[in-house]
């Protein structure tokens, strides 16, 4: 059966930069969302030429190949996204993409706020249609763009629930402000801050963490739609996508590393009570909400709009119904 034409689009994606004019390369993970939510071929095709033109940047060669076996190496080096892309992906056209899923993560997990999170995103959007270079391209992310927060669970005490513990952080860092380089700079320093290193604590990990750390995401958006916690909403679907095709790959280390980038997400936007919230009773239904995001040339509009309609459906959540609604009516994932 010859490709669809939204694997062309996703092969022809490979020719671009893992940056772009002003942000990441987000142009697979919105043709993903937007195919998902019933763009049109033309529409889908409309996006990428509106990309290429206003966004992507060409692809930057690395200056050496990756030998075989020797991928570890490059963790760290944001030079390699090309090489390690290139290496990742052979290896799964070689073998299978699950085999190198579960040879690879592991060994980053610890990495997860790769890019504010991008590497995750990209990996989960990438098994979602089993793309093979979309796969590589998320391992490559989260490979090149490594960054260990190092907020340490080991000594941390515990807490009851994710509410819990976020209180605590919001006791000690609640109004402060963080400076960095995008997303990943400020959660970096809001990792490094000795406040937060005091009131890290740990709910516990299993059975649900992934459904509290969902559920406060989704709150908090609500309460306060910023950008950095619409990328922990997003990552947080990332994480239910890969962690639920991959279980194995739910170790204790891997939860607990998005739940340190989580806690430094949310620190590093000062904070905010999560409260209560209501569900609005009167809305739009998806149909039309897909169809406001679909025309949307904001990436993070439409990629937040599918993440709600998934995560909306999984959760039985009506937040992530009464979030999306208010994002195509505003617009503008700026707010």
């Amino acid at each position: 059966m010859p490709p669809s034409l939204l694997d062309r689009l996703l092969d022809d994606n490979a020719r671009f930069d893992l940056g772009g004019r002003g942000t990441v390369n987000h142009l697979p993970m919105v043709l993903i969302a937007l195919s998902r939510m019933g763009a049109s071929d033309e529409r889908l095709t409309e996006y990428f030429r509106w990309w290429e033109d206003n966004r992507a940047l060409p692809r930057r060669e690395s200056s050496r190949q990756v030998e075989h076996g020797q991928w570890q190496q490059y963790i760290g080096d944001g030079s390699m996204f090309a090489a390690l892309s290139d290496y990742f992906q052979q290896r799964i056209l070689d073998s299978d993409s699950a085999e190198v899923i579960t040879a690879v993560f592991p060994a980053i997990s610890r990495g997860v706020g790769a890019a504010a999170f991008h590497g995750l995103i990209r990996l989960a959007y990438g098994i979602e249609v089993d793309h093979p270079g979309e796969i590589a391209a998320g391992l490559a992310t989260l490979c090149s763009r490594y960054v260990d927060l190092r907020l340490s669970s080991r000594k941390a005490p515990s807490s009851t629930t994710v509410a819990a513990a976020f209180r605590r952080i919001a006791d000690a860092v609640r109004g402060s402000s963080f400076t960095g380089q995008g997303i990943i700079g400020r959660m970096v320093a809001a990792a490094s801050d000795a406040r937060l290193r005091a009131a890290f604590s740990v709910p516990p990990t299993k059975p649900d963490l992934l459904d509290e750390i969902a559920r406060a995401g989704i709150t908090l958006y609500w309460r306060q739609p910023n950008f950095t916690i619409l990328h922990m909403v997003t990552a947080t679907h990332a994480a239910r996508t890969v962690l639920g095709r991959f279980p194995d790959l739910a170790s204790q280390d891997a939860i607990l590393a998005l739940w340190g980038a989580v806690c430094s997400a949310y620190a590093s936007v000062g904070a905010p009570l999560l409260g209560e919230v209501e569900a609005d009773a009167d809305l739009p239904p998806w149909d039309q909400i897909f169809r406001e995001a679909v025309n949307n040339n904001d990436d993070h509009v439409i990629k937040m709009t599918y993440t709600c309609h998934c995560e909306g459906q999984h959760y039985c959540n009506a937040l992530y119904h009464v979030a999306a609604a208010r994002l195509v009516a505003t617009g503008s994932s700026m707010a």
